[in-house]
């Protein structure tokens, strides 16, 4: 949890130069560049050695990273210093949902018990985006578990309308009137 918690800080931070600047694109793509380049086992293992100094460390950064900012090369060299390397896809993850939503987008998971196809996707957005007032960007996953409907979650919001859910409501119904 304190690595979630820890992602989200250095997201928001990350965000706030991004908004202040007016390069919240400019940062996703060094965000993502980065995230890429420093996930390479060798490179990792080289970063993460006590052994080897922290200029050694940024030089090595500053080599495997041409044409990236100066602040988002010392963000790269923040998180290095900090041993963060390891909640770097996180801090991705979070800046991305932050600038989306700065953008009006929000991205909703749907389960269904079975596939859906185009028409019925394209209906259920235009249903999730009426609810949340954005431009909702559907993912979809098949559970046969949830027997029929939908759960989406929306950012921290759950729609559960399942078939399974409601069984379940229905049975703790039963059990407190009997």
């Amino acid at each position: 949890m304190a690595r979630v918690a820890s992602a989200k800080r250095h997201a928001q931070a990350v965000f706030q130069i991004a908004l202040e600047k007016k390069e919240v694109e400019q940062w996703r793509s060094e965000l993502k560049t980065i995230a890429a380049t420093l996930s390479d086992p060798q490179l990792r293992a080289i970063l993460e050695d006590p052994k080897f100094h922290l200029d050694d460390k940024e030089k090595l950064i500053s080599k495997c990273l041409p044409g990236i900012s100066q602040l988002a090369l010392n963000f790269a060299y923040l998180l290095v210093a900090r041993q963060r390397l390891g909640i770097l896809e996180q801090i991705v993850s979070e800046y991305e949902r932050m600038a989306d939503a700065n953008q009006g987008l929000e991205h909703a998971r749907v389960v269904t018990a079975l596939p859906i196809d185009k028409q019925e996707e394209a209906k259920l957005t235009e249903r999730l985006a009426a609810i949340t007032g954005k431009k909702v960007v559907l993912t979809t996953e098949v559970d046969p578990a949830i027997i029929g409907g939908f759960v989406a979650r929306i950012g921290d919001k759950l729609i559960d309308g399942s078939t399974k859910a409601k069984l379940e409501a229905l049975k703790r119904r039963l059990v407190t009137q009997a």
